[in-house]
């Protein structure tokens, strides 16, 4: 048995309890107790002693220092994050996670000895401020993620998320709008054009919106979409970025990276914003600032045009301001025949299964599909 290494059995006034000692891979010496008799007697102990050692021989185990989450956590963000080749708005985000709501509630533990009741109580703190499911659902996600270099890097043995269940998040029905209501909406924008103040912002922002619909872009790629991508002899254009939080990066994911056909009413809307714009260089934006060509900013967009739009259209449905444009766009697209896979590239989804939500809302849009069914099957028998 290597020096250093002994099983040892201790008196006490609540019985006889059983302990290990053993020297770590750096030499530091380490006493554990594993429990009282009778449930530890000396066999038992010299077994899980013997465990130790392999650990300490076959994987170079060290003994967890002794820090606080606080303390990982910055030295998670200054030597973790910095080498992942994160996108900026992701790093954003877990920084800001780890600053306003994981730091302020689990610093003060220490990392190794961070319990699933700990975590759970965090859940229960964030469900109770108000946070969605979905977003403690990410915090989680960060949490797994530190835990997972914390054992890499030989501070913690375990990870408390193992045994902790994520918040059960409720589905966020889609709000479609309808042939009518399209049109209502976007003679509204055409009203507010027609009536003088801010003209050009409101002739702007309606051919964004009917660009959206007809492209089924997100916010980002529309807000990012350069002249150099559009080409409109051949009627199409190329999703090569997207504008997230004010940086420009590259689409979500490896399917984000498309080119998709238009149509010729949205051709025409992009035509339309060509013979408007000032800015027209290949480098240039597609929808940028009249005046100065920069990004737009979208809460403006969504605070002084499409909500004010909606409104005046009278819909009244709890709309979410361009996700259920886009969700508006693929629904029709599936609602016209167009096969899946073909709403699925227009999407840039990486999975057929998410595609599927719009193919399933579009069903009841299939005026005499069961009658066509049946002409197939029976129309031989008269």
């Amino acid at each position: 048995m290597p020096a250093g290494a002994a099983v040892v059995r201790r008196d006490g006034k609540r019985g006889a309890s059983w302990a290990v000692k053993f020297v770590d891979a750096t030499g530091r010496q380490v006493w554990e107790t594993l429990g009282r008799e009778p449930e530890w007697n000396e066999a038992k102990a010299q077994r899980e002693l013997g465990k130790r050692l392999q650990a300490v021989e076959r994987d170079r185990w060290r003994k967890p220092e002794r820090v606080t989450f606080a303390a990982f956590a910055d030295r998670f963000d200054a030597d973790y994050l910095p080498g992942r080749n994160l996108k900026p708005s992701t790093l954003i985000d877990y920084r800001l996670t780890l600053r306003r709501h994981l730091v302020p509630r689990l610093g003060h533990l220490p990392l190794a000895a961070l319990e699933p009741a700990d975590v759970d109580s965090y859940v229960a703190e964030q469900t109770a401020a108000g946070l969605a499911p979905k977003t403690i659902a990410n915090h989680l996600g960060l949490l797994r993620v530190m835990f997972k270099v914390a054992r890499r890097w030989r501070l913690v043995t375990s990870s408390p998320l193992e045994e902790v269940e994520p918040p059960r998040a409720e589905h966020v029905e889609m709000q479609v709008l309808t042939e009518a209501e399209i049109a209502r909406l976007l003679a509204a924008y055409r009203e507010a054009e027609a009536a003088g103040p801010e003209r050009e912002w409101w002739a702007l922002a309606r051919r964004l919106v009917e660009t959206a619909l007809g492209t089924a872009l997100r916010r980002g790629e529309l807000l990012a979409l350069r002249w150099r991508d559009v080409e409109l002899l051949d009627s199409r254009l190329h999703v090569r970025e997207a504008l997230v939080r004010g940086r420009f990066q590259a689409p979500k994911s490896r399917a984000s990276r498309r080119t998709i056909e238009l149509g010729p009413r949205t051709t025409a809307v992009l035509q339309e914003q060509w013979q408007a714009s000032r800015f027209r260089a290949d480098e240039e934006l597609v929808f940028g600032h009249p005046a100065l060509g920069s990004p737009l900013d979208p809460s403006k967009l969504t605070r002084c045009y499409l909500r004010p739009a909606l409104k005046r259209s009278a819909i009244t449905k709890p709309f979410r301001a361009w996700h259920d444009l886009r969700h508006t766009a693929l629904t029709h697209e599936a609602a016209a025949g167009n096969p899946a896979v073909y709403v699925q590239m227009k999407a840039g989804h990486s999975q057929g299964s998410i595609t599927e939500r719009y193919v399933h809302a579009a069903q009841v849009l299939f005026p005499g599909a069961a009658a066509r069914g049946e002409e197939r099957m029976f129309g031989a028998s008269g």
